[in-house]
């Protein structure tokens, strides 16, 4: 029987405010600002939901870290740089990643509900300025069947950002 167990405590310091760029293998291309413990703002710069613009999307972050106790063994460096992002899209799609800031990699599922894949065009807006009608569209559906995507992608710029940065992601 497996044995009860805290979770490790997240360090975030070395990933909160970071801007990054990353391209998928299928070449869409994404531009993210992990601006706190809980909030992201991304662009889609290019693919099927390329122009797509969201600003303080609500998210789930932590440090991945082994569950089990070892033997006086350090966690590698390249351990110490991943992390799991997820979150819940007000159009009912569905995202975790984990991030490799060492590797430079980033791995996907994305969980598309149906009329996102039918629809996609009806994404493409600056999000914030749509969210009833995202909700409207999600509500309507048809949600499913529900469409994985799991993607591998390489992160092409990394930089760590301040909150009077303004270029991060703008969407006008």
């Amino acid at each position: 029987m497996l044995q009860p167990f805290e979770e490790p405590v997240s360090d975030l310091s070395g990933f909160l405010g970071k801007h990054i760029i990353y391209t998928y293998s299928n070449g869409w291309e994404y531009a993210m600002y992990y601006k706190n413990s809980d909030t992201v703002d991304y662009k889609v710069r290019s693919g099927s939901v390329g122009g797509r613009i969201v600003k303080g999307q609500k998210v789930s972050i932590r440090q991945l870290q082994t569950a089990l106790p070892s033997q006086n063994v350090e966690a590698s460096e390249s351990e110490m740089s991943s992390y799991m992002i997820s979150w819940v899209e007000p159009t009912g799609t569905s995202v975790v990643q984990v991030l490799n800031l060492n590797r430079r990699e980033v791995h996907t599922v994305i969980l598309f509900p149906d009329w996102v894949v039918k629809e996609p065009l009806k994404t493409v807006c600056f999000q914030n300025e749509h969210i009833d009608l995202m909700r409207r569209y999600r509500d309507q559906g048809p949600t499913y069947p529900i469409h994985p995507k799991i993607m591998l992608g390489r992160l092409h710029f990394i930089e760590h950002c301040t909150l009077d940065n303004k270029h991060v992601i703008n969407p006008h």
